[in-house]
C-alpha cells in the first residue's frame, strides 16, 4: 500500500507513461478496428482508458461512478486521442494531489456498493489500465504490427538456462 499520494502519482504516472508507448505504435489507419462487432474499435479502447481517469477521479471527489464516455468527438486521430489521454492523465493527476494524503484511506463505494478504503480503487485505476493497455498489444499484433517492448528484451532474446 502507498502511504503518500505522491507515491502512487509516481506509479500511476509510470503505467501511463508505458501505455503511451503502445499509443505511439498504433496507426490511424487502426482506430476504427475492433476484434468483433460487439467489441470496442482501438480508438474506443484509447478513448476509454482516458475517460476511465476521469470516472475515477470524480469517485474520489465525490463519491460517484460517472462515466463520460468513449465516443470519438473525443479524439479521431491517434494525435488527438493521445492529447485526450494526456489530459485526462493531468486531470486525474491533479485532482488526486490537490485531495492529498488522506484520500488513501477515505472510504469509497466500489462499483457494487461496498464502501472500501480509496486506495484499492486507486489500485484499481492502474490495474484496469494495465488490463486495457494488453488489450490493445493484443489488437497491433492481430494486425500485424509489433507492439512495443515495454521492460526491454523480448522473452526470446533472454539467456536460456
Amino acid at each position: 500500500m502507498f502511504t503518500i499520494v505522491n507515491e502512487y502519482v509516481k506509479y500511476v504516472s509510470g503505467v501511463r507513461k508505458r501505455t503511451m508507448q503502445y499509443v505511439d505504435a498504433t496507426p490511424n489507419s487502426l482506430l476504427d478496428w475492433k476484434p468483433a462487432e460487439n467489441k470496442f474499435s482501438t480508438g474506443d479502447l484509447l478513448r476509454h482508458i482516458a475517460s476511465s481517469q476521469l470516472m475515477f477521479l470524480n469517485l474520489f471527489e465525490n463519491g460517484e461512478y460517472v462515466y463520460s464516455g468513449h465516443e470519438s468527438n473525443k479524439g479521431e486521430t491517434i494525435e488527438e486521442i493521445s492529447d485526450y489521454l494526456n489530459s485526462c492523465h493531468s486531470k486525474f493527476v491533479g485532482g488526486i494531489l490537490q485531495l492529498g494524503d488522506s484520500l488513501l484511506t477515505k472510504k469509497v463505494p466500489t462499483m457494487h456498493g461496498h464502501e472500501v478504503s480509496a486506495w484499492r480503487i486507486m489500485m484499481a485505476v492502474c490495474e484496469h489500465e494495465i488490463h486495457h493497455r494488453g488489450q490493445l498489444s493484443t489488437y497491433l499484433q492481430i494486425n500485424n504490427i509489433d507492439p512495443p517492448q515495454i521492460f526491454g528484451l523480448k522473452i526470446e532474446q533472454v539467456k536460456k538456462i
